[in-house]
């Protein structure tokens, strides 16, 4: 009887969670459609309400409000929150031609951080893809250090020049996957952002900068973010970039 009652009990707890979050997400649904609609209608400051309403600071943002958010950013001419929104989408889906976009839209502005390089790119795509990659490096190496084993075991040579590119490979194997937890980027989203030399108000300003420019985050420091600005490392406070 205990046991049935436990499972009564466990089974009204999972329906009541499901309807609760149900309204919400149909209400999300709708507001998106309704502002699908305000935006063929050419209303967009409403409609970039609603969107802003339902955009989150993750990845799971679809592209198409990605797209939409990013136009009616540029058609105020908020420039800054138009790299934010095709910085996430990159994220989303990269290509050439959103980097080109980006590339060109920051050149007009004077704004650094966005230019279009094979690096870059492949940072963006590893983000976006680099769940599978080590996993097939991983087997790889996996497959490599199997047949090491199994040569010592039967005590045949093992070439030293195969023992350096084991340890070579599996050293980069170990840098590859922790670039995603190493490598962020950000957006400066206040203008008149001090860059100090120290995480501390009492620290000395490097360069005083407008908002718009992007830049590589490496760690935090209380409420300072450690950065790097012209091949420098320095410390912005946290609530002056839009992490992305």
């Amino acid at each position: 009887m205990q046991i049935l009652l436990k499972k009564y009990i466990s089974f009204w707890l999972l329906t009541s969670l499901f309807f609760a979050f149900l309204p919400a997400k149909s209400a999300s649904i709708s507001e998106l459609k309704t502002a699908d609609s305000l935006f063929a209608m050419a209303k967009y400051a409403e409609a970039e309400i609603l969107y802003k309403k339902n955009f989150t600071e993750d990845e799971k943002n679809n592209q198409n409000l990605l797209l939409k958010l990013a136009f009616l950013s540029e058609k105020t001419n908020n420039v800054t929150n138009c790299l934010f929104y095709l910085s996430k989408l990159a994220l989303v889906s990269p290509s050439r031609r959103l980097f080109e976009k980006m590339d060109n839209l920051a050149a007009e502005q004077n704004l650094s951080g966005y230019e279009f390089d094979d690096y870059n790119y492949f940072i963006i795509f590893y983000r976006r893809y680099g769940d599978y990659i080590p996993i097939l490096l991983l087997t790889l190496g996996a497959y490599i250090v199997f047949i090491m084993i199994l040569k010592t075991r039967r005590k045949e040579p093992i070439l030293q020049i195969h023992k350096v590119s084991t340890v070579v490979y599996l050293v980069i194997l170990l840098g590859m996957i922790n670039v995603p937890s190493l490598y962020k980027t950000g957006i400066i989203m206040n203008d008149n952002t001090f860059l100090r030399e120290e995480p501390s108000s009492a620290s000395g300003v490097i360069e005083i900068v407008r908002k718009g420019h992007k830049i590589t985050l490496f760690g935090s420091v209380d409420h300072w973010d450690r950065v790097i600005w012209n091949n420098k490392i320095v410390y912005i406070r946290k609530n002056d970039i839009w992490s992305i």
